[in-house]
């Protein structure tokens, strides 16, 4: 058996220790990177508009909830954001069922995220009549759109850089907090 100094102990005490932190770091790294990105998705969404809600239920009409993932109050009316997580070259038409995703050499087929996001602009429209409501579908992963990128299909890099002034109507307002009292309603039940 051999000793150590106490110096060469101290020595293996860091050693051991980064090579810890090294090991976390790696391990880690994903969830790390997610937070990062989410974050700055959640930046990137305030700055279109001055009020945002995240997650908003609402009923879909058959005993059964649907969900947006940001409500962003603006200028123009009600703005829905649909997230979604997708990585490698997405191709999809707006009218087309499904959409695929190649990605590492393998084709997946998805459902047209652009219907659901329908439904929802639907369901909130009918919570709020005679509020202008619209959304997009936020492709948040590292993808692209080889070809044309449907209309409602958007990257975090075409979202704007700096917040804009903007001068909200009080109707807009007023449904806003409509639509949030109507959504906590749905929650607690």
């Amino acid at each position: 058996m051999f000793s150590l100094t106490p110096v060469q102990f101290q020595w293996l005490a860091v050693a051991l220790v980064v090579i810890a932190l090294l090991l976390l770091v790696i391990l880690f790294r994903r969830r790390l990177e997610a937070s990062l990105k989410q974050r700055r998705i959640g930046q990137a969404i305030r700055r279109l508009g001055p009020r945002v809600h995240h997650d908003l239920l609402v009923p879909d009409g058959i005993d059964g909830v649907l969900v947006a993932d940001y409500v962003v109050l603006t200028h123009k009316g009600i703005l829905l954001v649909m997230v979604n997580w997708y990585e490698g070259n997405i191709f999809g038409g707006k009218d087309t069922d499904q959409w695929s995703q190649v990605w590492r050499g393998a084709s997946h087929r998805f459902t047209n995220p652009l219907h659901e996001l329908q439904l929802v602009c639907a369901t909130v429209r009918s919570l709020v009549p005679n509020i202008p409501v619209s959304g997009i579908v936020l492709f948040a992963g590292d993808c692209t759109f080889p070809k044309d990128k449907p209309a409602g299909a958007c990257l975090l890099s075409d979202l704007p850089k700096q917040r804009r002034k903007q001068m909200v109507p009080s109707r807009f307002e007023t449904a806003w907090e409509l639509l949030l009292a109507k959504a906590r309603m749905l929650s607690i039940n």
